[in-house]
C-alpha cells in the first residue's frame, strides 16, 4: 500500500523534470497526477471505514494517509506554482490549493500559514487574467474577483476558497467577516441564480447548497465535497452563534438558534454538547425539567457528555432531589476514574476531513462544555455531604482530596485554584470542619498544622486599610447637579452596594486571605485541642488566632471626617471583613470559654463580651456571657443580655454568616433547648424573688 501512496508524486515529480515535455502535456500530466491522488485518498479511506482492525489502529493508519497525502499535495502545489498562471492552469492550481489545505485543517493546522497559502492563489488567480491586487484586506481580494472576472471555472475554484476561509473564520470566531463575504456570494448570484433573496437567509442558503453549489462537477477533484463543507459551515456557525446569544443571557434566541444547529451535520461530540447548551438555557429560563430531558439527549448523544451530567446534577440540586443528584455526581466521579482508558480507545476521527470540533472554539472563560474536573466533582460531594450534616461521608472525600494535593506536590497550597472550586486552603479548611464534626480531633489538628505552617510565614507583620470614602464618592458623583437630599439618597445606595475590590489592593487583599486562612486554621486547632481537653493548647492556639486577627485595621483617615457609623456600614459589604469579625467572635468565645472552665472568670468576662462586639447576634457567646456573669454574683446584668437572646436570634437568621464561605463556621458546643430552658428558668426565680425583696 505504500508504493501506491508514493506513486503520484513520483509521477508528477517526473514530468516536471522532463524538458521535452510541453506546457500544455505537463498541465494534463498534472490534472490526471490530481484525479489519481485523489481517488486513492478516497479508496483508503473507504476502505480503513469498513476494515475491521483495532480503533486504535484504525486511527492512527487513517491519519498517517492524511498527513502522507498532504505531503504529496503541498509538493504538487509547489511544482505548479513555479509556473506563472494562466487562465487554462488556474482553475486546477486553486482545486489543488484546495485538496491541500483541506488536508492540512484535518491535521489540526490553523495556522497563519493556511491564510497565506489562500491569498496568494486569490492573487495568483487574480494575475492570470491581468489583474493587480496589493492590498493584505482578503474580503476586499474576494470583492474585486467577483466584480470583474466571470469565468465560472475560475469562480468554481474562487468559491471552493472562499469555503476554506470561512472555516478559519470559524475557528476564530469571526462570523461578522463571514457574514461580508456571504454578502458579497448573494450580490453575485441573486441576478441569475434564481435565490430567493428577499429572505436574507444567508445560513440557510449555505445549508441547501444552493450558494455554493458544485456547478461543474469538480466533487470529483476534491477531497471533500463542497456541499459537505458547507453544511459543516452552517452547523458549527449556528453553534457559535447559539452560544453567544447564551453568553449575552438571551436564552429564547439561543434555543432557536442551537436546534437550528442541531439539524445540521453534527459529530455526536457536537450534537451532545448542543444539547447541553440548550438544557443550561432551559435550566436560566426556569424550566428545569426541559433541561434535564436535553442533557438525558447529551447523554444518549454521547455516553462521555460528561459537562451534561454535571449540570443535570446542578438541577437537581435546585430541585432539591439529593438522591439523585448524589448519583449523577458519582457516576461523574466513576467516569473521571476512566476517563483516560476511554480517551485512549476512543481518539477516532470521524469520516469527515474536517470534524466540527475543531471548528467549534470555546471560550476557555466557559466551562459549560470543558471537561469537568475530578478535584471539582470530589470537592462538590464532600461540600454537599458537609451542608446536609453526612459528616462521614464528607470527611472520606475530603481526604481523598487532600491526598490528591500532596501528590501533586509542585501546587503550593496558597496557589489559586479553579475559578469553580475554592482556594486549596478553603479546602483544607472545610476538611477540618467535617473532621471536628466526626470527632476526629487529632486529624483537625494535623490538617490545620499543614495550612498554618504554610501560610503564615507569607504575612506581614500588620495590616492597614485606609477607607477613602469621600474621593471614591466623588470620583462617581462627580458629574451630579441634584439637590443635597437627593445625593445623600445616592450616597447611601452606593455604600450599601459598596465592594471589596474598590477598597483593597490585590496584594492587600491577598495578604488578608493568609490572615483569614492561618487564623481559621489556628482557630479550629484552638477547639480540637478544648474538646480534647487539653486547656492550655487551646487557650494558646485561640490566642494566636487573635493576635494574626488584629494585625489587620481598617479605618478612616483622621481628616477624612467620615462617622464611625459609616465605616461600619463599609465593614458590613466587604466580604472578607465579615469573615474577619466572625472570626474574632469565634475565637474570643473559644477562649473565654477556656477561660472559663479554669475558673478565671474575670478574664473569661473579657473575652466573651469583646466576643459580642465582633458579632452582636452569636447567641452561644450570650449564653456563656450570663453564666459567667452569674458566677461573678452580677445577676442583673445577666438578666439584661438573657432579655437580647430573642432579638439577637432573629437577627441571626436573617443576617447571621451571610456570605461568610463554609469553612467559617462554629463548631462550638450547640446550645439545646434543656439548657437554654434550665437558665431562663433561673433568671425568672431571681427576678421574681427580686421583685419581691423590692
Amino acid at each position: 500500500m505504500g508504493a501506491e501512496v508514493t506513486f503520484p508524486e513520483v509521477f508528477a515529480a517526473a514530468v516536471f523534470r522532463s524538458s521535452t515535455r510541453t506546457y500544455q502535456y505537463r498541465l494534463y500530466a498534472i490534472t490526471f497526477t490530481l484525479s489519481l491522488y485523489t481517488g486513492l485518498i478516497l479508496y483508503n479511506a473507504t476502505f480503513l471505514s469498513v476494515s475491521n482492525q483495532n480503533i486504535s489502529v484504525h486511527a492512527v493508519n487513517r491519519r498517517e494517509i492524511v498527513r502522507q497525502s498532504h505531503v504529496s499535495f503541498s509538493k504538487l502545489l509547489e511544482k505548479i506554482q513555479g509556473l506563472p498562471p494562466t487562465v487554462s492552469s488556474i482553475p486546477l492550481e486553486l482545486t489543488i490549493l484546495y485538496n491541500t489545505v483541506v488536508l492540512s485543517l484535518s491535521l489540526s493546522n490553523t495556522s497563519q500559514s493556511v491564510n497565506s497559502l489562500l491569498y496568494e492563489g486569490l492573487v495568483r488567480g487574480l494575475e492570470a487574467y491581468d489583474g493587480h491586487f496589493d492590498e493584505p484586506d482578503i474580503t476586499k481580494l474576494w470583492e474585486m474577483i467577483s466584480q470583474s472576472i466571470h469565468d465560472p471555472t475560475f469562480i468554481q475554484a474562487v468559491d471552493q476558497l472562499i469555503c476554506l476561509q470561512c472555516v478559519l473564520w470559524l475557528v476564530c470566531n469571526q462570523l461578522e467577516k463571514i457574514d461580508a463575504v456571504l454578502h458579497i456570494l448573494r450580490d453575485r448570484d441573486s441576478s441569475g441564480s434564481g435565490l430567493n433573496t428577499g429572505s436574507g437567509n444567508w445560513w440557510q442558503w449555505i445549508k441547501s447548497g444552493d450558494l455554493l453549489k458544485d456547478r461543474n462537477g469538480s466533487d470529483l477533484m476534491l477531497v471533500l465535497s463542497l456541499s459537505s463543507l458547507g453544511e459543516l459551515i452552517y452547523t458549527c456557525a449556528m453553534f457559535i452563534r447559539g452560544f453567544c446569544r447564551m453568553e449575552e443571557g438571551n436564552y429564547r434566541e439561543a434555543v432557536d438558534i442551537l436546534e437550528q444547529a442541531a439539524e445540521g451535520l453534527c459529530s455526536k461530540r457536537i450534537l451532545a454538547e448542543i444539547y447541553t447548551l440548550i438544557g443550561h438555557c432551559s435550566a436560566q429560563m426556569d424550566r428545569p425539567q426541559t433541561a434535564l430531558q436535553y442533557f438525558r439527549w447529551a447523554l444518549q448523544a454521547d455516553i462521555q457528555c460528561l459537562s451534561a451530567l454535571y449540570h443535570a446534577a446542578m438541577v437537581y440540586q435546585q430541585l432539591e432531589m439529593v438522591d439523585a443528584e448524589l448519583e449523577a455526581l458519582n457516576h461523574l466521579l466513576v467516569a473521571l476514574d476512566s476517563w483516560d482508558q476511554y480517551k485512549a480507545g476512543n481518539d477516532v476521527d470521524s469520516q469527515v476531513l474536517i470534524r466540527p470540533e475543531q471548528l467549534v472554539q470555546i471560550p476557555a472563560t466557559c466551562h459549560l462544555l470543558t471537561n469537568v474536573n475530578w478535584v471539582h466533582v470530589k470537592h462538590l460531594l464532600a461540600r454537599r455531604f458537609l451542608q446536609m450534616g453526612r459528616f462521614e461521608d464528607a470527611a472520606e472525600h475530603y481526604l481523598d482530596l487532600l491526598a490528591s494535593f500532596l501528590e501533586e506536590s509542585q501546587r503550593e497550597v496558597f496557589v489559586v485554584a479553579d475559578h469553580t472550586i475554592p482556594r486549596i486552603p478553603e479546602i483544607y479548611l472545610e476538611a477540618a470542619v467535617a473532621l471536628l464534626h466526626c470527632q476526629r480531633f487529632n486529624d483537625v489538628i494535623t490538617v490545620s498544622e499543614e495550612i498554618a505552617s504554610k501560610v503564615t510565614c507569607l504575612i506581614s507583620e500588620n495590616l492597614t486599610f485606609e477607607i477613602r470614602v469621600n474621593e471614591w464618592l466623588s470620583s462617581d458623583c462627580s458629574k451630579s447637579t441634584e439637590a443635597p437630599e437627593i445625593n445623600t439618597r445616592t450616597r447611601n445606595c452606593l455604600l450599601n452596594g459598596f465592594s471589596e475590590w474598590q477598597i483593597l489592593g490585590t496584594k492587600k487583599k491577598e495578604t488578608l486571605n493568609y490572615i483569614l486562612w492561618s487564623a481559621t486554621a489556628f482557630l479550629y486547632q484552638g477547639q480540637a485541642f478544648a474538646l480534647l481537653k487539653n486547656n492550655k493548647e487551646s487557650i494558646t492556639n485561640f490566642t494566636r488566632c487573635i493576635n494574626l486577627l488584629l494585625k489587620v485595621q481598617v479605618v478612616c483617615p483622621p481628616d477624612s471626617g467620615e462617622p464611625d457609623d459609616l465605616l461600619e456600614t463599609l465593614k458590613e459589604n466587604m466580604t472578607e471583613l465579615k469573615i474577619l469579625q466572625t472570626l474574632k467572635s469565634l475565637a474570643f468565645t473559644g477562649r473565654g470559654i477556656q477561660l472559663a472552665e479554669r475558673g478565671q472568670n474575670s478574664e473569661a468576662l473579657q473575652n466573651l463580651q469583646l466576643s459580642l462586639q465582633a458579632y452582636p447576634d452569636s447567641f452561644e457567646t450570650i449564653y456563656h456571657l450570663v453564666e459567667v456573669l452569674w458566677k461573678l454574683e452580677r445577676k442583673q446584668e445577666a438578666v439584661t443580655f438573657w432579655l437580647k437572646k430573642t432579638e439577637a436570634k432573629q437577627r441571626h437568621k436573617v443576617n447571621a454568616l451571610k456570605q461568610i464561605p463554609l469553612f467559617v463556621i462554629s463548631c462550638l458546643k450547640e446550645i439545646n433547648t434543656t439548657e437554654e430552658e434550665t437558665v431562663s428558668k433561673k433568671l425568672e426565680e431571681y427576678c421574681s424573688s427580686f421583685t419581691k425583696r423590692t
